[in-house]
């Protein structure tokens, strides 16, 4: 799914709503930084691909699985 994809799949959202990420895979986090106000960079060697989007208690929540094909 390219961006332009997933910004028309998530048209239907409230542009306030958080969005929260989940993975359904087994994700080796590489690193990860937290800045002053508790925004997380998270640095993962893979490929994503959202597998689920939806509406859960007020916010835009994503799963992401790994894509297998680079």
């Amino acid at each position: 799914m390219t961006v332009k994809e997933l910004i028309k799949e998530l048209e239907c959202f409230d542009e306030d709503m958080n969005v929260v990420f989940d993975f359904n895979d087994d994700v080796e986090v590489e690193s990860w930084t937290e800045n002053k106000w508790g925004g997380r960079n998270v640095h993962i060697d893979a490929y994503l691909k959202p597998t689920f989007i939806s509406c859960v208690l007020g916010d835009c929540n994503i799963e992401l699985g790994i894509l297998e094909e680079k």
